[in-house]
Formats: C-alpha cells, sequence, structure tokens
C-alpha cells in the first residue's frame, strides 16, 4: 500500500514540471495519474510506427526518443528529439488519423502510458481536459520547429559535403518555417511553391492535395505559370501523372513530356512552353496527402540526387501540412465548441411559449446581469445561454462552459476560482517543490519564486460569460464564494491573499425546478434570490409537442446539410411515432433521432423504419453477454451461421413437403405429421423460450425469399397499411391460423398441414420478389408473429451498447450493411432494440458493427417485457388470448374432438364450424374481458385507467402461455411417442408395453413444473411492469390479475 502510495505522489509531481499538466487542477491531476501505465524501451527500439494508428499518449519519464521519417533510399531522417516531459502520440490519438513520423528509443527510456479509453472516459467526465490535450499538440509542432532552427534535423549524406549540407538545411529551415507563420494554409503553400521552385532551378513549380471527401486531387498552390492558367483545378486519381504518382506513392520522372510513350493524358496544370516533370509525393506511402510537381522549359534529365532532394523536401512539407491542418482542425472546433452560429442554436417553433423564450433571450442579451434557466436535461439550457451571450456585448468575448457536477464534493473551488500554490503555506501534497523562476502567459499560469498561480474559470472567463449548468451541485461553501464573487465582482484564488478581479456574466442552470433544490437543501436561498432575478422555466418536449414537427423540419435542413443528403420530409407513419414518443432526453434526444434517421434515408422522405427511440441504459443486473465465450463468438462469426443452417433447413422443408403430399393422406399414420404437431411445435416453443426469435434466423422460408430477392427483386415501396397496421395484420392472422387448426382438425390431415407450410413459404418468396429484405417476417407472418410474442419472455436477447451507437458509430452499417454483408433484414437497428420481438439473430449487426456494440445477452425470462417503452392494447389483448386459445387447441378441453364438446354440440344442436368458432371467440376474449371487468370495478369504474393498466400488465400473461403450451406439446409428444415408432415400424405394440406408456402418459411432474415456473414468471413480470410505470396499484386490482392468471393455471394443470 505505501509502494502504492509513493508512486502516486512521485508521478503526479513529477507530471507537475511539465506542461501542459501543470496547468491542470490537483483534482484532474490525480485522475489522470490513476490511469498511468508503465512501460520500458530499450535503445534502439520502435515505439511507434509512421502509418500505423496510435491509440496510447506516451509520456516520457526518463530517457529519450527521436522522431523519424525515411527517406526514399531507405535512409532514416531525424525530425525531433524528446526527452524527459515531453509527450507524443497525441495526433495520432485525438484525430484517430496514423502517425506521421516513426519514434525510436535515443536512451534506455521509462514511458507513462495513457491508453485511448481512459483519455475518452477522462474527457467525457473533465471536458476541459481536450482543450489541454489541444495545446500538447500546439507544443509538439512548437518543439519542432525549434529544432529546425537550431538545425537539430541532420540529413544523413556521406557523399554531401558541409556546405551542401547547410545548404540543405538551409532550405528545409525556410519552407518549413513558412508554416509557422499566422496566415491562411493557401497563403503559406504560394510561398512554399515559390522556395521550392527556386532551391530546384525550375521554371514551374505546383502543390496538388488530396480532398477526403472528393478523393479528387485539388491544384492548391503555383508559380511559374500564366495567370491565366492558374485556377483552383479539381483532378481524379486516375488521371495524369500526378494521379499515378499519389495512387502508386512512387516519384514519376518525365524529360520531355511531348515525346515520352508514357503519357496519354495529360492533366495537370501546363502550358506547351513546358517540357520536363518531377512529380514527387507528398507523406508516406500509407498516408498519402497530394503531390508536389516542377517543370522545366528545356528538356531535363533529372538526376538521382534532384529526385531525393524534392523527396526530402516533400516529406517536411507533407508533416507541416499535416500539422498546420491539425492546428486549423484544434481551432475550428473550439470555434465550434465556443461559438456556434447563433442561428443554430436558436429555438425553432410556433407559439407562446417558443415566442416567451425568444422575448426572454432577446431581453437578457440587452442587459448584464446573471441568469437562472431551470430545466430538465435536453430542453436547451445550453444553447439558450449560448444565445444570450452571443447576442449580448460580450459576444467577442470567451464563453466557458462548466458542468458543476464535474466539481468534487469536497473540493474548495479551484476550478471556478482558481489557486495559487505556496510551500510555506499549503500542505506537502500540493507543494511545487521546485523553483521554476519562469514567467509563462496567463493562460498558461505563472510561476514565480515559490508561488504558482492556476487561472479558474470565472478568471479564464473575463469579459465573456460563464455558463454554470446543475449550479445546485457546487457544495455550499462554493456557492457562497460564487455569491460574493456576482455581488462584488471579486474573489480570492484559493490559498491566496489578494482580491481578483474578473469581469465574467454569470449565466447558471439547475435541472427539474429551482424550488425542489432549495427544499431540500441544496441550493443557497441567496444566491438563488439573486441568480432568480432573471429566471426561466424551460419545458420538457413532452409537454409542448406542437413544436415537434417544426423541430424536426429545421433539424431535417441542419442534418440534410451535414450529411450532403437530400432528405425534406418525415411520412405521416414517422411523425407519428414521434409525437407519441414522451423523449425522455427532451430535444437533445430529438436531435440524435433525426440525424440518425437522415443518414439512413434512402430518398428524400424519412420513414417509420429509420425512426429508432430510447436513450442509453445500464447493463441489467442480471445477465451475461455469450459472446465473450470465444466459441459462440468464432460461431456467430463463421460463415456457417446463418446460411448453413438455412440450407440444411431448407432441404429439411422440401423432404417434409414432399412426404405430407406422398405420404399417408391421414395425418394421424403420416410420420412427418404427427412429428410436426406434437414434437415439432414443443421443439419450437422451448427454442424459443431459450433463444428468442432465433428460428426465424434460419427459417427456411425467410431463406427462399432472401435467395429469390437476390436473383430479382422489384424493390417497390413498402404499403403504408402494412406499416401502419402490420401489427394488427400479425395478430389477426395468429389468430385465424389458431381457428383454422381447431375447426379443420388439421393435425389429423397431412395436405391441410401441407397446405399451411405452402402458405407461409408463398408470403415470404413473394415479399422476397417485391420488397426489400423481409417485408413478410417483419408485418405479416402469423408463425414468426407468434414466436417474437413468445421471444419477450427469452432467456437470450441481442442488444446494443447504445452509448456507442450514439457517440462513436457513424457508418450505421449494421442497418445499412456492407459490400460483404446485407444490413438488418427486419429493418431494425440494435440502437433501438428493447427486446427480441423482432430481432431474429441473424447476427448481420454484429458482423458488420466495427465498434463492438453488439451483445447477446443470457437474462432473467421476461425482463425484456418490463423494459418495454411502447405497449398496445392490441399485444396485450394478443397476450391474454394465448391463454385461452390451448383449451381449444386439438386434443385439448374444449377441441372439436373432445368429449366436452360433443357433449355441447348435441345439446345444442348447431353446426360444429359455427359452435366451435363461438367457443374459439369466448376463450379467446375471456381472459381480457375478465381482467377488464374486474380492474374496471377495482378502479372505481375509470375506463381509460383501466384501458392503460390492461396496456401494460397484459403483457405479463405471456410467461404463463408459452409454459402452458410447453407442458401441454410435452404431454402431446409423450402420447406420440409410441405412436411415431410405430408408424416407422420400430416396434409392435404389447399389452405390457400399452401399460407402461399409460404409466408414463400419467406421469404430470414436468407439465406442472412448467405451469408452476410459467405462473410465477407472470407474477416477477406484474412486478416488474409496477416498478417501471407510474400506475398505483390497489390490493385489490393486484388481486383481480393474480386470480385470472391463477384460474387459467389450474385449468392447464386440468387437461394434462
Amino acid at each position: 500500500m505505501t509502494e502504492d502510495i509513493s508512486f502516486f505522489k512521485q508521478k503526479r509531481d513529477f507530471l507537475k514540471d511539465y506542461e501542459p499538466f501543470s496547468l491542470l487542477s490537483n483534482n484532474l491531476l490525480k485522475k489522470i495519474v490513476s490511469k498511468l501505465q508503465v512501460q520500458h524501451y530499450g535503445t534502439g527500439q520502435t515505439i511507434c510506427e509512421r502509418g500505423h494508428k496510435g491509440n496510447c499518449l506516451y509520456i516520457i519519464h526518463t530517457g529519450s526518443v527521436i522522431e523519424t521519417l525515411t527517406d526514399s533510399s531507405g535512409e532514416d531522417i531525424t525530425v525531433a528529439i524528446l526527452k524527459e516531459g515531453g509527450c507524443f502520440g497525441t495526433i495520432s490519438l485525438l484525430t484517430d488519423e496514423p502517425y506521421l513520423a516513426t519514434i525510436k528509443v535515443k536512451e534506455d527510456a521509462e514511458l507513462l502510458v495513457l491508453y485511448k479509453n481512459d483519455i475518452q472516459e477522462l474527457i467525457q467526465r473533465n471536458p476541459v481536459l481536450s482543450i489541454y490535450l489541444s495545446r500538447v499538440i500546439s507544443m509538439r509542432m512548437k518543439t519542432f520547429f525549434d529544432f529546425i532552427e537550431k538545425e537539430n534535423i541532420k540529413i544523413v549524406e556521406e557523399l554531401e559535403d558541409t556546405i551542401e549540407k547547410e545548404r540543405k538545411l538551409d532550405v528545409i529551415n525556410r519552407v518549413t518555417k513558412l508554416f509557422h507563420l499566422e496566415e491562411d494554409i493557401s497563403k503559406i503553400l504560394s510561398m512554399v511553391v515559390k522556395e521550392v521552385n527556386d532551391e530546384m532551378k525550375a521554371d514551374a513549380c505546383s502543390i496538388f492535395l488530396l480532398d477526403s471527401v472528393s478523393n479528387n486531387l485539388i491544384l492548391e498552390a503555383a508559380v511559374g505559370f500564366d495567370s491565366k492558367t492558374i485556377k483552383k483545378i479539381g483532378m481524379r486519381l486516375d488521371e495524369g501523372i500526378t494521379g499515378w504518382v499519389v495512387r502508386y506513392g512512387e516519384p514519376a520522372a518525365l524529360e520531355d513530356i511531348h515525346t515520352d510513350p508514357r503519357v496519354k493524358f495529360f492533366s495537370e496544370v501546363h502550358e506547351e512552353r513546358l517540357s520536363s516533370l518531377l512529380s514527387v509525393p507528398l507523406g508516406d506511402k500509407k498516408d498519402l496527402i497530394g503531390a508536389i510537381n516542377i517543370q522545366t522549359v528545356d528538356k531535363r534529365k533529372y538526376a538521382y540526387e534532384d529526385i531525393r532532394g524534392l523527396t526530402i523536401l516533400a516529406n517536411h512539407i507533407a508533416l507541416a501540412i499535416s500539422h498546420a491542418r491539425l492546428k486549423k482542425r484544434v481551432q475550428i472546433s473550439e470555434r465550434e465548441r465556443d461559438g456556434k452560429d447563433v442561428k443554430d442554436l436558436g429555438f425553432v417553433g410556433k407559439g407562446k411559449y417558443i415566442d416567451k423564450i425568444n422575448a426572454f433571450v432577446n431581453a437578457m442579451a440587452l442587459i448584464d446581469d446573471s441568469v437562472l434557466i431551470a430545466g430538465e436535461d435536453g430542453t436547451g439550457k445550453i444553447p439558450m445561454s449560448k444565445i444570450i451571450h452571443y447576442k449580448s456585448k460580450r459576444s467577442e468575448g470567451p464563453f466557458v462552459e462548466v458542468d458543476c457536477r464535474d466539481i468534487e464534493k469536497d473540493s474548495w473551488g479551484e476550478e471556478l476560482f482558481g489557486y495559487e500554490k505556496s510551500t510555506y503555506v499549503i500542505s506537502c501534497d500540493d507543494a511545487m517543490g521546485k523553483d521554476n523562476r519562469e514567467i509563462s502567459s496567463l493562460d498558461k499560469g505563472v510561476e514565480i519564486d515559490d508561488i504558482a498561480t492556476r487561472l479558474g474559470y470565472i478568471e479564464l472567463a473575463d469579459s465573456g460569460t460563464i455558463f454554470l449548468n446543475h449550479v445546485d451541485s457546487l457544495n455550499q461553501a462554493n456557492q457562497i464564494k460564487l455569491l460574493n464573487y456576482i455581488q462584488e465582482g471579486k474573489f480570492n484564488r484559493v490559498n491566496g491573499g489578494d482580491k481578483i478581479f474578473s469581469n465574467a456574466r454569470i449565466v447558471a442552470s439547475v435541472t427539474g425546478g429551482s424550488a425542489s433544490s432549495l427544499e431540500q437543501g441544496k441550493f443557497d436561498k441567496k444566491l438563488y434570490n439573486i441568480l432568480g432575478k432573471n429566471f426561466y422555466q424551460l419545458k420538457a418536449l413532452r409537454n409542448q409537442k406542437r413544436s415537434i414537427p417544426m423541430l424536426t423540419k429545421h433539424l431535417l435542413e441542419k442534418f440534410s446539410r451535414e450529411l450532403h443528403k437530400d432528405v425534406k420530409n418525415v411520412s405521416d407513419n414517422a411523425m407519428g411515432r414521434l409525437m407519441s414518443y414522451d423523449w425522455p432526453g427532451n430535444v437533445v434526444e430529438l436531435e440524435n433521432v433525426i440525424r440518425r434517421a437522415v443518414f439512413l434515408a434512402k430518398g428524400s422522405t424519412v420513414t417509420s423504419e429509420q425512426i429508432f427511440l430510447g436513450l442509453p441504459r445500464g447493463e441489467k443486473k442480471w445477465s451475461f453477454n455469450i459472446l465473450a465465450v470465444d466459441t459462440i463468438k468464432r460461431f456467430f462469426e463463421s460463415k456457417y451461421y446463418p446460411q448453413g443452417i438455412q440450407v440444411l433447413s431448407f432441404a429439411s422443408l422440401v423432404i417434409i413437403l414432399c412426404m405430407l403430399f406422398m405420404g399417408h393422406k391421414d395425418g394421424l399414420l403420416n410420420f412427418v405429421n404427427v412429428f410436426l404437431w406434437s414434437i415439432g411445435l414443443f421443439g419450437v416453443y422451448l427454442i424459443t423460450l431459450i433463444s428468442g426469435r432465433s428460428l426465424c434466423g434460419v427459417c427456411p422460408f425467410a431463406a427462399a425469399g432472401d435467395w429469390l430477392q437476390r436473383l430479382k427483386c422489384f424493390n417497390l415501396k413498402i404499403p403504408e397499411v402494412l406499416v401502419v397496421y402490420g401489427r394488427y395484420i400479425t395478430i389477426g392472422m395468429i389468430l385465424l391460423i389458431f381457428w383454422l387448426e381447431g375447426v379443420t382438425i388439421m393435425p389429423r390431415s397431412s395436405i391441410l398441414t401441407a397446405f399451411l407450410i405452402i402458405f407461409i413459404l408463398s408470403g415470404a418468396v413473394i415479399s422476397g420478389l417485391l420488397y426489400e429484405r423481409r417485408v413478410w417476417c417483419r408485418y405479416v407472418c402469423p408463425l414468426g408473429g407468434l414466436i417474437g410474442t413468445y421471444s419477450l419472455s427469452s432467456l437470450t436477447s441481442l442488444k446494443a451498447n447504445r452509448s456507442v451507437c450514439l457517440n462513436q458509430c457513424e457508418t450505421h452499417d449494421c442497418y445499412l450493411g456492407t459490400r460483404l454483408i446485407e444490413g438488418c433484414p427486419m429493418f431494425l437497428h440494435p440502437y433501438g432494440l428493447e427486446s427480441g420481438r423482432d430481432c431474429v439473430l441473424c447476427m448481420n449487426c454484429y458482423k458488420n458493427c466495427s465498434h463492438g456494440s453488439i451483445k447477446v445477452n443470457v437474462q432473467v425470462p421476461g425482463s425484456d417485457i418490463a423494459e418495454l417503452s411502447n405497449r398496445s392494447l392490441a399485444d396485450s389483448f394478443l397476450s391474454l388470448s394465448l391463454l385461452g386459445i390451448l383449451l381449444v387447441e386439438y386434443r385439448s378441453l374444449l377441441s372439436i374432438d373432445s368429449g366436452l364438446f360433443q357433449s355441447l354440440y348435441n345439446l345444442i344442436g348447431i353446426s360444429q364450424t359455427v359452435l366451435y368458432t363461438l367457443i374459439f371467440i369466448f376463450v379467446s376474449a375471456i381472459p381480457f374481458v375478465l381482467i377488464g371487468s374486474l380492474d374496471y370495478v377495482c378502479s372505481g369504474f375509470s375506463l381509460d385507467n383501466t384501458k392503460k393498466r390492461i396496456a401494460d400488465f397484459g403483457y405479463a400473461a405471456i410467461p404463463l402461455a408459452l409454459m402452458g403450451h410447453l407442458a401441454f406439446y410435452w404431454d402431446k409428444l409423450k402420447a406420440s411417442f409410441w405412436m411415431l415408432l410405430e408408424i416407422a415400424n420400430i416396434y409392435k405394440p404389447t399389452g405390457q408395453v400399452v401399460l407402461i406408456t399409460n404409466k408414463i402418459g400419467n406421469i404430470s411432474a414436468l407439465e406442472l413444473l412448467f405451469i408452476l415456473a410459467g405462473f410465477i414468471g407472470t407474477v416477477y413480470v406484474f412486478y416488474l411492469t409496477s416498478k417501471k410505470t407510474e400506475h398505483v396499484l390497489s390490493k385489490a386490482t393486484i388481486a383481480c390479475y393474480f386470480t385470472v392468471f391463477a384460474v387459467f393455471a389450474l385449468l392447464y394443470i386440468s387437461i394434462l
């Protein structure tokens, strides 16, 4: 333990001596040190290689390293030497681009390493860290140019004399120093081509850079050409000599362009008077950014030294351009973060509420007092504060945003007010321990003698605005300091004695209402009184849904511009989904949903299939990702899943149909028919319990549709009726199939069974021919719909890490697919999955996802039901109906062949079809009617409350219905077992065996276990749902639900 503390203190004290870590707060420094790992490298070892991507920030603790490039002859050029306290790897880490140079160990080195995941976590919790990391990049650039000025860049060439070396160093020095100028990159490149043109004794020089968006080469700078010729031209990579050079990363030297047989098409900027051309790539083969060309009027045979000299210059120019681009990117990023266009941050919508917001913002922009904004996260508190700032007279000053939740509860206020450390005043933990005697700029800290000063956010926001989000999260001491600053305009740094003046305006926010914070004692009353003089309460989006259409239109325009798409409309059904959702994440969540929809949209209209709702959620308490098991992971990643299994299942389907048509017409004497209606259905229900809708993933019906779709598909627009009413159609089809099974006694007819299979197969095939993906499976298929409903009680469910999808994914390959693997066949995005009802576990999303977001969790059965946010009365009706339908299935209590049905038939005397239909309707509706009636009475005769409760709690019937079917078909499986052996001529019945089979038939312990597990599962789901919803349930209401469930459980026991 003592060694750990010593290591922690040693590393923290070490970092305090070097920028940018010396500028960080003590708390943030502690967090960084806790993430550090130590690595050792010996002299000559390569740490980072040019062209490879990095995921670490390296800090040199001891030793030194060199930064090198390799020239065209394979020799290393030393670019920079980094010693103790130096950092590298930042550029690749922050831009996700490959290393620009190779880093090798000069002297045995001990490195302190921060991995990418740890840095991302630190930045997420401490956004200010990103600013300091960008300073590391600036420091690296400054170090690079300092080495140039001190002639520490050396080109090793034994044949060159000292004078030639110094001349070349001078050229490189002059060229690379140009990039250190505070000028636009285009102007700098114009100066660079002039220098290169003079050095290479050429008549013309040009630089082409690769545009990462269009993948074209763009002429960025040129000298020596006629002014009419020079323009910003574009050129494809398959055009011209320059295109060849950039494509293959090799230089090209042409003595005479007019006679050289290699030149068929010359697309570069060119004049007839020019004869020769030397083109050299900018950068390494793995990371080319363009090319530099020189041309001469006279024919010129370029020597090795010419090519090598221009290559060396090109390498340094490429590195300098990359640094300049990165610097610009950092500046743009900071401007975008701190100074977005006010129009983009405006409040969009119509009505009195929006007018009031804009009026308040305009009024606050005219004054200079503090402001307090209240509202849920995502309602627009941050945009409102920025608009106030940028519309005010302070718009030229800084805007600093601080999330007070990130300030530790025991903080003394150094984050807000800064602090002064002194070896004479504070504890050894905060001692500087070093006399620096160096004065730096204020924003980098000031160190004089034994006192080090660090500026706080309020001081940094001088002459601007500081937005304190969740200000009520500050401890009481800091709230009082903030109050004193607002009243006096002055404050003391931590450990400081002098009053510091700052002219920063305070705009603060609280979550929800300020009254609750005051009541809980979290918000100082005096601070509230002074902030609350200018107070505004923002409404949650669910309370101003009339603004959603206008917001959606605005966001469509905004994201269409950003993503270079032409999406203008939202379909009626998609808008209906947006309007019916409660938006717990408010406007921020709406922005994420619309941006993702625009990205996924194929035409000019966003459809409901491209709307995925839901906020990132934490992991379930009782769950395990089976993809963490290597064997399972390899199986799902293999080419055999699902395609290999689909081939086998389709072959089995063909055999089954042949045997049904060609075998015995009496279903009870047809082996395949008996097998399907006993073992087959038991297997379907059992697999559904274990792995959800995975059978649909390897379904032979869907496979046939997929294969036909690859040969020919008309790609028609999906009918709106399917999108809007598809679920109702599926429910109707499920009930219809159950009715047909009973009214025709389908298990007794091989032909009817075959026709049922052909009906489902035809739907899948026709759908595959007409529409993309699996429209039949998603919106119509009765078998898939039944399995999907029961899969809500499954042990497994596919989920995605929504935070990863939201923050890291930009391609959505899981939905759109890739060149090798198709997207989700069910029109699903894993981000929007709450349950496995529609997911067929084809694993296309898993194979396409490059971020490792997809998981297949083993979970507590039924837990998916409680997570559903979009519940419907129709689905609840189906769930309850399945309880009653079991009573009329073949060989059940009220099936046509049962004694009770025949007694009723003889008593009433009407047609068997009519009687069965009436009984079917009765048993299908009775669970719903019973629960509805009892709930209506228990809830005080409130029909609206009853409908809402049934829509939520009706799903609780699913575990009992599923386990009841498992028990029922296990009983049928036992009864059919000897029948199958007899049909197959494997066994002949004897009296003794009959006695044994009768004995086996009476064993019902497993059936009882199934039913008991189903009842317990139903009670558990009811409990979970009650916790997730806002219903207040009386004991009488709970009793009415449990009574109905218990009655059906007892009925199931009675029919076994």
